[in-house]
């Protein structure tokens, strides 16, 4: 009679396990993170997504909250999941146009999401798009976005982005000495991937550094023939960090070297690095890690002489 009731009582453990596990995977309560990146050919910027959901039924309700370039955005939604599809649908709501130059006086998008409920081992994800009707869809391309779903004690969006930025981005204070030491020594550590030579034609260089795309608070600090001339400057997809640099006759002496103070929101620290004298523009994107430095190498050439 025992062994009968401990058979019922195993059964029962299994059955509620299954329940809870059917019931989980037929919600999307919580909190989700994810990377919107527009269907467009080219370089454009890209969006940080964040999902605020609460679940009744089929009708479902939050917050979808999100940072485009410098500027944080949060809409109230309104949704619909089918638990049998596991297709989750929201309603249309303002998204900032992705070509928008100045956040304060950008044109909103109308768009509308489809997203597909998947769950694995390692992680439960809401896989899909936010796009426009089909008059402006070609105007305005889908976003696609993977969300991925995060724990409670997680920080939320607002809170990444606070953690990631400096109290001041205007003026950057000079370093201590032993600062400068520290980074110094730091930037040998790492290996460092000579990842251009470009030839130039003066005694001087002007060099922009910009944010690869999105800004995600990247951080750099930029050497040049192993002295440091930028410290811990925040990359931006429109203001750069522009400084010049002597080209001297002995190539070996002549590399820019980008080192990481952090990898931002998104790894890797990614830039793009404009590189002008009176004859050449050059553009070179630079990835950094914490275990790799990006470098590009400047080679002094003489100008062709002209023929008469």
């Amino acid at each position: 009679m025992k062994t009968v009731n401990l058979r019922i009582l195993m059964l029962l453990v299994c059955l509620a396990v299954v329940y809870c596990t059917t019931l989980q995977a037929q919600n999307v309560n919580g909190k989700w993170y994810g990377v919107g990146r527009v269907e467009t050919e080219g370089t454009t910027n890209g969006y940080l997504f964040e999902l605020v959901l609460v679940q009744k039924g089929n009708i479902v309700t939050g917050e979808l909250n999100y940072y485009f370039r410098d500027g944080y955005f949060s809409n109230k939604l309104k949704a619909v999941f089918d638990p049998k599809q596991r297709l989750l649908y929201l309603k249309p709501l303002p998204i900032l146009y992705h070509k928008t130059t100045n956040v304060g006086t950008g044109v909103d998008v109308t768009m509308t999401g489809y997203f597909s409920l998947l769950t694995a081992k390692t992680e439960t994800s809401l896989n899909g798009f936010l796009e426009c009707d089909d008059a402006h869809k070609y105007t305005a391309p889908r976003i696609n976005i993977k969300f991925v779903k995060q724990l409670k004690e997680q920080p939320s969006l607002k809170e990444k982005v606070a953690e990631q930025e400096p109290e001041e981005i205007a003026e950057v204070p000079k370093p201590a000495p032993k600062l400068i030491t520290e980074t110094e020594k730091q930037v040998k550590m790492r290996t460092k991937d000579l990842v251009r030579i470009l030839d130039v034609a003066a005694d001087s260089v002007s060099v922009e550094l910009y944010d690869n795309g999105e800004m995600d608070y990247d951080s750099v600090s930029v050497f040049y023939n192993n002295q440091l001339v930028q410290y811990k400057q925040l990359l931006d997809t429109r203001k750069p960090i522009r400084f010049f640099v002597q080209v001297d006759s002995v190539e070996a002496n002549n590399d820019l070297v980008m080192y990481a103070e952090n990898l931002g929101l998104i790894p890797p620290n990614s830039a793009i690095m404009i590189i002008r004298d009176k004859d050449h523009r050059y553009e070179v994107p630079l990835t950094s890690t914490y275990q790799k430095n990006a470098a590009v190498r400047l080679r002094r050439i003489n100008k062709p002489i002209l023929q008469k």
